[in-house]
């Protein structure tokens, strides 16, 4: 008797410590998440998203999810809604298309990103983007026509 108390016993904390993990992935997956743009006029459309904010700034980076496949990361110096430019630097942004080659990777060089909703009671994020990058070789990217919407932080 005394056994099956301690049974059930660990049984409900075990139950209690998953209900709190399965809470925590429920903020994580977020089926209204999205990020996408253009990258040269070509639809480019982040699988996996990673929303983070720390020292008074959102750092957000999205990915298509295959090996070695395209990053796009925006850094924005700042946590209110309101347009953010990179000259002076109000944020950073980098894409590459392929992960393994040090050429692909292109910083931005001019634009901007507009912070239009900044939900700090659910913590989500939403906003747009464009600017134009260059790699080490001076090639340029075009990224335009970019959105993120409901990203969890």
């Amino acid at each position: 008797m005394k056994n099956s108390k301690i049974l059930i016993l660990i049984t409900i904390i075990a139950f209690s410590f998953a209900c709190k993990k399965d809470s925590k992935i429920a903020n994580i997956i977020n089926p209204t998440a999205s990020m996408k743009c253009k990258v040269n006029g070509a639809d480019w459309s982040a699988q996996t998203r990673v929303t983070t904010m720390q020292s008074n700034k959102f750092i957000i980076n999205g990915t298509t999810g295959t090996s070695g496949s395209n990053v796009l990361n925006i850094t924005i110096f700042g946590t209110t809604t309101g347009t953010y430019i990179n000259v002076p630097t109000q944020f950073l942004a980098t894409y590459t298309n392929d992960t393994n080659a040090s050429d692909s990777l292109f910083t931005a060089t001019e634009g901007t990103v507009t912070l239009s909703k900044v939900d700090t009671v659910n913590k989500r994020i939403s906003g747009t983007f464009s600017f134009n990058a260059k790699n080490a070789q001076l090639l340029n990217k075009q990224i335009t026509a970019g959105t993120f919407t409901d990203l969890a932080y």
